[in-house]
């Protein structure tokens, strides 16, 4: 009998609305990518091994950093999320840099915070989980508040199972 009326409850209660965004570029990503790669850097440059390998290694994480300030920093390039959709029951369909959209699902170890948060889900059809981090600085204060309220309070019962209670 409780199992019918928790159906018919929400069967009734509308989803939010969609919050749809489009990502800036991230100033405070940028640094923070580049200050990272330098302490690892330094890091790597003090290790009592053969100075070819420190070398290699310092040659790999400057072209991982500047990657990774191109794509999640400046959104550029075709791998870059440049929009999505986060729905109610917690659907995203993104939008990336060379203009092909996919959809999926977001994940319960997404990361909902003030200053940062980060949206793990998993596109349709695939077994592997991607992230998007989300900084203040990408979106209006509006739409980062909104993003973190749908994705703090949105249900997806595909993936969190039924909620314990709603009071």
């Amino acid at each position: 009998m409780a199992s019918a009326a928790h159906a018919r409850f929400h069967a009734r209660m509308p989803w939010p609305p969609p919050v749809r965004v489009t990502l800036s570029s991230s100033g405070s990503a940028s640094i923070s990518i580049g200050v990272l790669a330098a302490i690892t850097c330094a890091v790597i440059a003090i290790l009592p091994v053969d100075p070819a390998v420190v070398a290699l290694a310092i040659v790999a994480i400057v072209l991982w950093s500047v990657d990774r300030i191109r794509v999640v920093a400046l959104r550029r390039g075709a791998r870059a999320v440049r929009q999505f959709e986060l729905r109610g029951d917690l659907t995203l369909v993104i939008v990336m840099g060379d203009g092909s959209a996919c959809a999926g699902r977001v994940h319960r170890d997404s990361y909902v915070g003030a200053r940062l948060s980060t949206i793990v889900w998993r596109p349709y059809g695939r077994w592997r989980h991607r992230t998007i981090l989300v900084l203040p600085d990408m979106l209006t204060n509006d739409d980062f508040r909104r993003l973190r309220v749908l994705l703090r309070y949105g249900r997806s019962d595909v993936t969190h199972g039924e909620p314990a209670s709603h009071a």
